[in-house]
């Protein structure tokens, strides 16, 4: 019974509890099966990818080939800017043998490489790392003094070299707010190296390499090694001359130091013709080749003063202005300077000729504000041509110019000599252009009229100006600026970036023409004199601007801005100069007086250089310079003869044969100089130079006269209209310092500056 019952249980029917743990035994195998082929969905269809990667990178070795960046090139073939080869270390802390070569490591390589002892302790403890950076960018020598190491101490699978440039700048500093600089990973950051940096920037490189399953490579003799080259950047060529451009950034540094310009300074070199800039500088500046130091030696010691995050912020704001280019990217009130296009405008639309003629009483009044008054104030200019007016640079003249033209006419010609918008040229960082920076058409009135029309009470870029006065200078023309011209792929193929393009004409030719004419003589013998250049006819327009938007100084002056703005020749233009210094702290703030010497000093190198050829005056043949003759070893009477053919007079003691004479064969000398003779019965004479810096041009003549020694002048020397501000000529420069001894009859170069209260 017993075990039929055993038996009658045993062939029972599953319960219900046992088929509910099956369907739950089943449900689990069936969700663990979906999860399974789930996941297995996933790694193949959409993980594929990066698994493929991991795999591959633990196969593989993969190094990158830095990429060599492009050069740039001045218009002539000039390096501006160029990668040299260097190296960068690199180290695997995984294949260090054991702690001895980690101790050698971290004692011996620091001084080696001059990197910083304790990273590099923590960098060979990364046990499971393949890849860690030492240095980066180390030149040959350090390079070779490495190698050296490695091999000595058996650390040949430890340490790697891999191939890297660093970008170098064979000027310095010159250029440098145009050029810009790039990051350690050779990456534009500022200037032109930003602007074209996906043109200059070429493509990296790798060499992969096919490691076993302990992640060591294969041996050389079985090729699983793969190359990509690394390609090299396009070069660029800029409309920049690099002669011109140090022309220009030496004479721009001394107007600096001698202004003290506390907001720095700035000039533009472009030509006419094209617009194309052949030079464009700021200073200060900074060396390109370590732009992260500070060039001002007085901010240095203010912030070195701070301390944590305000030392950090203040160093960053120094930096950042120093970087900045501000040729493009700041703002001033131009002053006088935007007479041109007042008269320009009304000549263009016939309110105006040559004709015309302007009263001036010292004032100018409208109804409802308070008197204006002309820069000369309390005197006045009386009644003065068109010319004059533009001349004498008269307040009231182009008020009523101004109002001429109206609250109709005077900003659509603001607009269309290009103050409206920005000018387009083909570098990072130009100001933008708000209508909080003029008057718009629909809000300007009378009084922003007679403002505007003298160059206040709105701003411009200095790139803005010179751009105008191209236009002007080129037939009515407005164009485009642009410093880039092409650029050149590595196997030769040329890419044009930029090429003279009008964006719209202005004025007339024959309007541009006449206004040029008027512009010329207000360089010879009008507020512009500190321009003039014998043999070349310069033509331009001062300007002088108080930031009346900053609160006045301790002694109630305002910062101020002195510019000057022209061209040459007048008859033909050729190049176009503006130089701007912004709040010098000179007494004399004028335009006239600081930045026309140095535009003149400008153009007097670079038009030579660019093969313009002088054109003199009846009055400046005169007085040319001429090449004094060799008339050593000649007869007192064969050496009188060929210097009177010269123009040359001469004095001379004793008779024979000339020894020795002053000045020496070659040097430049006025005509109607002297030229000292010595024979044998003679010695050489010797003399002081006297001092004539700050004296009238009359006394200085007569004190160097006097003491024997030739005279030779630069700058203008005609006569100076009664109407005119007083202004007289004295010397700013003298070529030979006073009290030097020199022989008698040494040719001493004077440089004019006239102190014309002029704005």
């Amino acid at each position: 019974m017993k075990r039929f019952h055993q038996q009658d249980v045993s062939m029972r029917a599953p319960s219900r509890r046992m088929w509910q743990r099956s369907f739950i035994i089943l449900v689990l195998i069936a969700l663990c099966f979906a999860l399974v082929c789930g996941r297995l969905a996933i790694l193949q269809l959409s993980e594929h990818e990066k698994w493929q990667t991991l795999a591959s990178e633990q196969q593989l070795s993969d190094s990158v080939i830095s990429d060599k960046r492009g050069t740039i090139y001045d218009r002539n073939g000039v390096v501006l800017a160029q990668s040299v080869e260097v190296a960068t270390v690199i180290m695997m802390p995984s294949e260090i043998p054991d702690d001895a070569a980690r101790q050698t490591i971290c004692e011996e390589l620091p001084p080696l490489l001059g990197i910083n002892a304790e990273k590099l302790k923590k960098q060979t403890q990364k046990v499971g790392s393949r890849y860690e950076v030492v240095k980066s960018k180390i030149g040959n020598e350090e390079r070779t003094a490495f190698i050296a190491w490695v091999k000595k101490h058996g650390f040949t699978g430890v340490f790697r070299v891999i191939q890297d440039y660093k970008r170098e700048y064979p000027n310095g500093s010159t250029l440098s707010c145009v050029l810009g600089f790039t990051g350690t990973d050779n990456t534009g950051l500022e200037g032109l190296e930003a602007k074209y940096n996906t043109l200059l920037a070429g493509k990296a490189g790798r060499v992969i390499t096919t490691k076993n399953g302990w992640g060591d490579a294969f041996p050389n003799d079985i090729q699983y090694e793969t190359t990509v080259d690394a390609e090299e950047g396009e070069s660029l060529y800029l409309t920049i001359d690099v002669t011109v451009q140090k022309i220009v950034e030496k004479y721009l540094e001394i107007a600096v130091a001698e202004t003290g310009a506390a907001n720095r300074a700035t000039a533009i070199v472009m030509d006419v013709r094209t617009d194309e800039v052949l030079a464009m500088a700021t200073k200060g500046d900074y060396d390109l080749n370590a732009p992260r130091v500070l060039q001002n030696p007085d901010t240095t010691a203010q912030i070195a003063l701070l301390s944590g995050d305000e030392q950090s912020s203040a160093l960053l704001t120094a930096l950042q202005k120093q970087w900045k280019n501000k040729a493009v990217s700041e703002f001033y009130e131009p002053g006088s300077v935007f007479k041109i296009f007042t008269a320009s405008a009304a000549l263009q639309e016939g309110l105006i000729s040559e004709t015309s003629h302007f009263f001036c009483n010292g004032t100018y009044t409208m109804a409802g504000v308070r008197t204006m008054k002309c820069h000369v104030y309390p005197r006045s200019h009386g009644d003065q041509s068109l010319a004059e007016a533009i001349s004498h640079s008269c307040n009231p003249a182009f008020m009523k110019i101004g109002s001429l033209l109206g609250t109709a006419l005077f900003p659509r010609y603001h607009e269309a000599f290009g103050f409206t918008a920005p000018t387009g040229i083909d570098m990072l960082g130009e100001a933008r252009v708000t209508a909080s920076l003029y008057h718009t058409a629909s809000a300007i009135t009378a009084v922003d009229v007679a403002t505007s029309s003298i160059g206040q009470t709105f701003k411009v870029t200095p790139i803005q100006m010179i751009t105008g006065v191209c236009a002007v200078a080129s037939d009515g023309n407005l164009r485009t600026p642009y410093v880039a011209a092409r650029s050149v792929a590595a196997d030769g193929t040329e890419t044009v970036l930029n090429k003279p393009t009008v964006v719209r004409r202005v004025i007339a030719a024959e309007t541009a023409s006449r206004m040029c004419a008027m512009l010329e003589g207000v360089v010879d013998g009008g507020g512009a004199k500190n321009a003039y250049i014998a043999g070349y006819r310069v033509a331009g327009k001062t300007g002088t601007s108080e930031k009346t938007d900053q609160a006045a100084a301790a002694n109630g002056r305002k910062n101020a801005v002195a510019s000057f703005c022209g061209f040459a020749p007048a008859n033909d233009p050729r190049v176009a100069v503006i130089v701007m210094i912004d709040e010098p702290q000179t007494q004399i703030r004028y335009g006239g007086t600081l930045a026309a010497p140095v535009a003149q000093k400008i153009l007097a190198d670079v038009l030579p250089h660019l093969g313009v050829q002088p054109q003199y005056t009846e009055d400046q043949l005169k007085t040319l310079q001429c090449t004094v003759p060799d008339v050593i070893g000649k007869t007192v009477s064969a050496a009188q003869t060929a210097l009177t053919a010269a123009g040359l007079r001469y004095r001379v003691a004793g008779g024979g044969t000339v020894t020795a004479q002053t000045p020496s064969a070659g040097t430049l000398m006025q005509k109607d100089g002297t030229v000292v003779l010595y024979t044998e019965e003679q010695p050489t004479e010797q003399v002081n130079v006297p001092h004539t810096v700050g004296k009238p041009l009359s006394e200085a003549n007569r004190l160097l006269t006097d003491a024997g020694l030739n005279v030779r002048i630069i700058g203008w020397t005609g006569e100076v209209g009664d109407r005119n501000t007083g202004g007289q000529a004295v010397v700013a420069e003298q070529s030979i310092l006073e009290n030097n001894t020199v022989d008698k009859g040494t040719v001493v170069e004077i440089r004019l500056i006239y102190t014309d209260a002029i704005e």
